[in-house]
């Protein structure tokens, strides 16, 4: 069972690959998972996410301006859509939140979901050693956002689709 990160107050979470066969991730402590990030190819979605609220499809959609589509599964209607800038700074309302998806340090190693004040909700470290993809801190002042797992589970599918993305164009040199 997936547990909330609020409920727990920690502030500190690892992006976890625990088959290296498969497109499957966790968002988890060393002993609970929050949330998963199912990259399912296919069938109309890009991408499964799981939280403690229920389960919910990505799909991008657009050709000049690219969203992604959030909604939640075996539902028509989206909850929220994140638009994606290709200066890399993409932006999404959920629960009555404007925050922004961007890159927090200079070269690109720390992103991170800020609000309209460009205070930090909650900072991703990328690291590639193993199964573990990358450390996840969030801010205390911002557990009280209804989708805080949500929201773990969108970025870290986020640098996924960038480290994919660059790894294919480092192959196509």
């Amino acid at each position: 069972m997936l547990k909330k990160i609020s409920e727990n107050q920690i502030t500190g979470v690892k992006l976890v690959k625990p088959d290296v066969t498969k497109k499957y991730y966790h968002i988890a402590s060393d002993t609970d998972i929050f949330a998963t990030i199912d990259l399912i190819h296919g069938q109309g979605s890009l991408a499964r996410l799981e939280t403690p609220e229920g389960s919910y499809t990505i799909k991008r959609q657009g050709i000049f301006i690219p969203y992604i589509s959030i909604r939640k599964e075996n539902d028509e209607t989206d909850i929220a859509e994140l638009f994606l800038d290709i200066y890399g700074k993409s932006s999404i309302q959920l629960d009555g939140s404007a925050l922004s998806f961007k890159p927090l340090a200079l070269w690109k190693n720390h992103w991170g979901w800020v609000n309209e004040k460009n205070r930090p909700v909650m900072k991703f470290m990328l690291t590639i050693s193993g199964q573990e993809r990358g450390d996840i801190e969030f801010s205390k002042d911002f557990f009280y956002f209804q989708n805080l797992e949500l929201l773990a589970a969108l970025g870290g599918y986020l640098l996924l689709q960038l480290e994919d993305e660059l790894t294919r164009l480092s192959e196509n040199k």
